[in-house]
């Protein structure tokens, strides 16, 4: 997104030097254009090439949710026999482990052949967060166009590496962009429509993966406006819950319960794991019930630090920002793809910083380009993800400074 505010509209087109502003959006989405041209290209070619390898290597975890979906449709269980039964897993290893209702959701789309389902996947995510990221903006206070706006967004998405992966694989998580938006706005604008559609953001966005679900307590936390919106969150799963039980009955979550308890039991010491628990345990060799006793504290610091972000810092974004990344690691196991939940807190920096001085637009895209180049990196070194993610809260929280000598102020407020 670039740092400028809106157009100047003080010059008169009649005069030979004056630039319309059809010709001043052309030219500051151009180069936008061509660099979205040179990552989505790069990310179209290799998604082709693996998609072409036998079996595929593109969208294997999207083909994980399809074949739920196919067995949901023909009227099987949507979880493998075997971790029913109870039996062992490893973290890494592939099968659906999601609630029904995600199944149950993606029987619609089961019969589409995968390739162009990822194809809808990827595409629909993308529209969809650049569609918020207009929205955040808008609500910053920004006067720029949707497309002046929009395009810098999805010029850059491909180079968000955890952002990438996730496309690459048809990941669930690609439309948390877009969730975690609408519960920014949601954090920023409780009492309005804006808190409404972020409550059922939150809701559903907790049932499908169950670790975002902590961020009700952010909302619990906050105030009493912001409980209104983690209320309509707890509307929202209790309607999905109700809903899957009349289309599937019972079964489904009853089988959903001992896949949970197998996969509990499973070994989250994996160099792909970012977590915390699973990181330090693979570092000291720590193993069997004191990696599940790390975990559980990383479970309460983060439910800790939550409730702490919504007390002490005073901005929203970056308040919601911090129990953002805590979300990530109330489970087990956090992977690489699972921080593009923060890209609408780095679009909502970059949006603001022109609202508080030249200074801080410099500094706020120097940590968002930084948390970039570290997310590239990490992908050969996972923990750096960590760095990543902390790079992205410091361009928050410098996009919400002051200029010297003037009072504190939030640019982006809760209405």
């Amino acid at each position: 997104m670039p740092p400028g505010g809106g157009y100047d509209g003080g010059m008169d087109a009649s005069t030979p030097s004056a630039v319309s502003p059809r010709s001043q959006l052309a030219t500051s989405i151009v180069p936008w254009l061509l660099i979205g041209a040179i990552g989505w290209g790069f990310l179209l070619v290799l998604g082709a090439s693996m998609l072409s390898t036998r079996p595929a290597t593109a969208g294997f975890d999207l083909e994980l949710l399809l074949d739920a979906g196919r067995r949901v449709a023909a009227g099987q269980s949507p979880y493998d026999p075997s971790l029913v039964g109870g039996g062992a897993v490893d973290a890494p290893s592939l099968f659906y482990s999601y609630p029904p209702p995600v199944a149950q959701g993606m029987r619609l789309v089961a019969a589409l052949p995968s390739w162009f389902v990822l194809v809808a996947w990827g595409i629909g995510a993308s529209a969809a967060f650049a569609a918020v990221a207009v929205a955040i903006a808008r609500r910053i206070g920004r006067r720029d166009s949707g497309g002046a706006l929009a395009v810098p967004v999805l010029a850059i998405a491909p180079f968000v590496f955890p952002y990438a992966i996730g496309l690459l694989f048809g990941n669930l998580n690609v439309w948390f962009p877009a969730l975690y938006g609408l519960i920014l706005l949601a954090g920023v604008a409780p009492a309005g429509a804006a808190g409404a559609i972020g409550g059922v953001a939150l809701g559903v966005v907790s049932v499908a993966k169950l670790h975002p679900a902590s961020l009700g307590v952010w909302f619990l936390v906050r105030g009493p406006a912001e409980r209104r919106v983690a209320a309509i969150a707890g509307l929202t799963i209790g309607a999905i819950v109700v809903a899957s039980l009349l289309v599937g009955g019972f079964a489904p979550w009853a089988e959903y319960v001992s896949v949970v308890r197998a996969g509990a039991a499973a070994d989250v010491v994996d160099s792909r794991n970012a977590g915390p628990a699973a990181t330090i345990a693979l570092l000291s060799g720590m193993t069997g019930s004191s990696v599940g006793l790390l975990q559980a504290l990383v479970t309460v610091g983060s439910v800790g630090l939550t409730a702490w972000a919504a007390r002490s810092r005073r901005d929203p974004v970056e308040s919601l920002a911090w129990a953002a990344a805590a979300s990530l690691v109330t489970l087990p196991v956090t992977w690489f793809h699972y921080p593009s939940a923060l890209l609408p807190f780095a679009v909502a920096a970059i949006a603001r910083a022109p609202l508080v001085g030249a200074a801080a637009v410099r500094r706020t895209t120097l940590l968002a380009a930084a948390a970039i180049l570290v997310g590239i990196i990490a992908i050969a070194a996972t923990p750096l993800i960590w760095v990543a993610i902390a790079l992205v809260i410091a361009a928050v929280h410098e996009s919400a400074r002051s200029r010297p000598g003037t009072p504190p102020k939030v640019a982006l407020r809760r209405a």
